[in-house]
């Protein structure tokens, strides 16, 4: 459950206050925007909807969080369709990609700790 929660929401951008620091794009204007933008779905055949425990849907389970389990998978293209229609950029990665996502989010968060503070950066890294 942990790595499907990891997997769905970490490597994806987070919607953490209206102005943008640094002069990027905003996005998430909206409740659906900023679900469809936050959220991975991670490919897999039929058979493997039981261990994902329809996580695997997570940007459905975003938008419709009563949607139940047994309608994620016909609900899917729906949904892709009308991020199309909307030009939203609905996100689906097999597995092993997201996972590798995952790593290449820890690894530049991690970097970007270097720049900050050299106490805050020795602190996390328990040196002193």
């Amino acid at each position: 459950l942990n790595v499907q929660i990891t997997l769905s929401h970490f490597p994806r951008p987070i919607f953490d206050s209206p102005n943008k620091e640094d002069g990027g794009v905003k996005y998430g204007g909206d409740f659906y925007t900023r679900n469809v933008i936050a959220s991975l779905d991670v490919e897999c055949p039929t058979y493997l909807d039981w261990f994902h425990g329809g996580l695997q849907f997570q940007t459905l389970h975003h938008l419709y969080p009563r949607l139940g389990r047994e309608h994620l998978r016909k609900t899917e293209p729906l949904i892709a369709s009308l991020c199309k229609k909307h030009s939203l950029p609905y996100s689906r990665m097999s597995f092993i990609k997201g996972n590798m996502e995952v790593c290449k989010t820890l690894k530049d968060a991690a970097l970007k700790v270097r720049t900050w503070s050299p106490l805050i950066y020795e602190s996390m890294c328990a040196q002193g």
